[in-house]
């Protein structure tokens, strides 16, 4: 039996979208506007995700513009049912057979994303097709963009969802992949794409694969793949680690197998960074195909392959948080730097956890300026979209600058505080999660302010003082100061990251 499940399908897609690129299809467009999206395939009884997203080209727009979004669903209400799954801040209401949505643009001159969800009816005939008209207004200008709906036969590819290999810095590692085509009839061809880390070198030259570097991998195969049956590559694909990779680091890469058809979708997006179509001139991994109707894969979430690499040897590093002391008074604003520091041998990549850097705010404190690779984090993941640099919030994490850190070398974030009460010291949480680091007990430090001498809590001056890791001479200082105080002591504690990124 056919299995579909909607928040598999939907990650999938994410994922793909993440190694893809934008899913932006060509619009006709008056102005500047362009609408991103993709045609669809769905079988009878069974469902398909989508997307659609405002972007201005050119010109960017000013971030808080409105922009109109109007779909119409004439074509397609004979077939199926619409479902918006996700609005991203858009206000949608269905009028009769359209959606009427109000948005606006965001910092990046782009709209969020509306994701949607098609359902075919179970006698929807094959074939069918539909097209959902989609119309874009703003200040900017309008756009146009017709989205395809093809009602075709549903199969189901079914693969391994994760695999582990280990390798050292500048190893080699033999990816294998099977697939079984779970569904009641033939799937005719099939094409294999592998989304490889960015620190990871994609190795074969088989005659009938592409890739380029930093771009995916792509191997077609014309077998027929008959129902039940599993096929395995008659030969693995050899991947290279770079030399200057950290012992400990687990590298993701996916492999995902695709229909003939949902892959033609993808090729058809001109957007899409494909690599060049040139073959490899090596042996050759080969299905042999006979091509009839058209397919889509309605369990696409069992289709792709999680591969975690794990880099074996000792080229460790320990990265250590640094925070720091300040005295003020009342009214003041100060600069503090929470970051880390890379305490070596190794170096470190900045771009592989996010957020890379924690900092709570210290009680009385306001933040009024922030820097702009942090944003505020709330309950749940953290997913800071167009709210970097954004003030007043009590806890920030901050993404890395997407370089590498040198031994010795600290990365930085300003914050500019207000102090708004302080009738005794106080201290901000700066914390750190760097994959593989070799002592989590130095992952955490203080940003401490305290009252100016005289000033009875409410003193000026600035005497920064960096405190890097858990500082035992900075922790009995501050301890004493609130015992001093009244208080009965200081509470350390340490938090390891809960939650992840698309």
């Amino acid at each position: 039996m056919l299995r579909h499940s909607v928040r598999r399908w939907l990650a999938g897609a994410a994922v793909a979208g993440a190694f893809l690129a934008a899913t932006a299809a060509p619009a006709s467009a008056a102005g500047d506007l362009r609408i991103a999206a993709r045609d669809l395939l769905v079988a009878p009884g069974h469902t398909a995700p989508g997307a659609v997203r405002v972007d201005v080209d050119g010109n960017p727009s000013p971030a808080g513009s409105p922009v109109t979004l109007d779909i119409d669903l004439s074509e397609w209400d004979p077939l199926g049912s619409f479902t918006v799954t996700d609005d991203g801040g858009w206000d949608c209401v269905r009028h009769a057979d359209a959606l009427h949505c109000l948005g606006a643009l965001g910092r990046w001159s782009r709209t969020p994303t509306l994701y949607f969800q098609l359902a075919a009816r179970a006698d929807a005939p094959l074939d069918g097709r539909a097209e959902l008209t989609v119309q874009a207004f703003s200040a900017v200008g309008t756009a146009t963009r017709k989205i395809t709906v093809g009602v075709v036969e549903g199969v189901d590819l079914v693969t391994e969802p994760k695999t582990a290999l280990r390798a050292g810095p500048g190893g080699t590692v033999d990816l294998t992949s099977t697939v079984r085509n779970a569904g009641p009839v033939p799937v005719h061809g099939a094409v294999l794409t592998l989304d490889a880390d960015m620190d990871v070198l994609s190795a074969d030259n088989f005659r009938n694969c592409r890739r380029q570097e930093a771009r995916l991998t792509i191997c077609r195969f014309d077998t027929e793949l008959a129902p039940g049956i599993s096929y395995r590559l008659s030969a693995p694909l050899p991947l290279t680690l770079k030399t200057f990779l950290r012992s400990g680091l687990v590298l993701p890469n996916r492999l995902q197998w695709w229909t003939t058809d949902d892959w033609a979708l993808v090729e058809q997006d001109p957007d899409v960074p494909l690599p060049p179509d040139t073959p490899g001139t090596g042996g050759e991994l080969r299905l042999v195909a006979q091509r009839t109707a058209q397919q889509t894969d309605t369990a696409a979430w069992n289709s792709w392959t999680a591969v975690g690499i794990t880099v074996t040897g000792d080229r460790t590093a320990d990265a250590a948080a640094v925070g720091g002391q300040v005295s003020a008074k009342v009214g003041d604003r100060v600069t503090v730097t929470p970051g880390f520091r890379n305490l070596g041998p190794t170096m470190v990549e900045t771009w592989r956890e996010n957020p890379l850097v924690r900092f709570r705010i210290p009680d009385g404190t306001t933040a009024v300026e922030v820097h702009w690779g942090c944003a505020p984090i709330g309950p749940g993941p953290w997913k800071p979209g167009d709210t970097y640099g954004q003030p007043g919030a009590r806890e920030y994490g901050c993404s890395g600058p997407g370089d590498i850190a040198g031994v010795g070398e600290t990365v930085s974030y300003f914050f500019t505080l207000r102090v708004d009460r302080l009738p005794r010291p106080t201290a901000g949480r700066v914390t750190i999660d760097v994959e593989a680091d070799t002592d989590p007990t130095n992952d955490r430090a203080e940003i401490v302010l305290v009252p100016s001498a005289g000033s009875g809590g409410n003193g000026g001056g600035d005497d920064s003082l960096p405190i890097t890791g858990a500082s035992t001479a900075l922790t009995m200082a501050v301890g004493g100061l609130l015992l001093a105080a009244g208080t009965t002591g200081v509470l350390l504690a340490r938090r390891r990251r809960t939650d992840f990124v698309a």
